[in-house]
């Protein structure tokens, strides 16, 4: 396939997530990169449509254009990392609605300051309260099919569980358990957090996930511009084996070749 059919394949395969409708699936941060240039290019080249934005990092008094300006035209999604309750989460929130005009929201709350992974509790109870109150909310989760399932009868408009741990760079600490959330759960799901490399993104888009977001992995690497490329390859290749269907798995060999006449 040449690169042009590719690139219209992939437009054509478009992802609504809530009322937006984006033709990337890979989502970017804003944070970690060693400075606004090579952040700028990085989510340029990524081809992101949406980039995530940690609250706690954006500070209106002192006017963080620096932070929003590697953005651009693109769609931003507000992000309440740090927080560990669920009403400094909800206060974060609202605030970010006036802040940006928007109504998408990452929803993350942290087990603690050193345990970055969700605490499932105070998610819960921040998702139930924010849903009522008309945000788009893409939630940071573990991979518990019961909490997913609480959560996507929330309403939440995307379920995120993490890979591993918030920028281990581990890729996964139980494959199996993201298998079984897709199986189960009908509502957009994204992995969030952990990835390493581009070929962990394309394990998860094999599987039938509808989006990742990277951004360690992107900013942290030694070439943030070239991984962002790479990340954005590797998705695409992903996406379009989930979509083609790989074949049967066997136990024995299956012969590519006529092998009657060896008889």
């Amino acid at each position: 396939m040449t690169e042009s059919r590719l690139s219209q394949q992939l437009e054509a395969d478009s992802l609504k997530i809530g009322t937006q409708v984006y033709s990337s699936r890979l989502i970017v941060g804003t944070g970690k990169y060693p400075s606004e240039d090579v952040a700028k290019k990085a989510i340029e080249l990524s081809g992101a449509e949406l980039v995530t934005l940690a609250l706690k990092r954006f500070d209106k008094k002192e006017s963080s254009e620096n932070i929003l300006r590697p953005i651009g035209e693109r769609k931003l999604l507000p992000n309440t990392a740090g927080v560990l309750t669920a009403n400094d989460a909800i206060r974060s929130a609202h605030i970010s609605k006036e802040l940006f005009q928007t109504n998408l929201l990452k929803l993350e709350i942290i087990s603690s300051t050193e345990n970055l992974d969700p605490n499932m509790e105070e998610t819960l109870k921040a998702a139930k309260s924010l849903s009522k109150d008309d945000f788009e909310i893409y939630v940071y989760c573990d991979r518990n099919i019961d909490t997913c399932k609480q959560l996507e009868d929330m309403g939440c408009v995307a379920i995120m569980p993490l890979g591993s741990s918030i920028g281990s760079g581990r890729g996964f600490d139980n494959l199996v358990d993201l298998e079984k959330l897709r199986s189960q759960i009908s509502q957009i799901l994204i992995v969030d957090a952990g990835l390493g490399v581009p070929s962990e993104a394309s394990t998860v888009m094999e599987m039938g996930y509808d989006a990742v977001l990277v951004n360690s992995a992107i900013a942290k690497a030694k070439d943030p511009t070239r991984m962002a490329q790479s990340f954005k390859k590797g998705v695409e290749a992903g996406r379009l084996a989930y979509l083609a269907g790989r074949i049967p798995v066997s136990n024995c060999a299956q012969a590519s070749s006529p092998t009657s006449f060896l008889k």
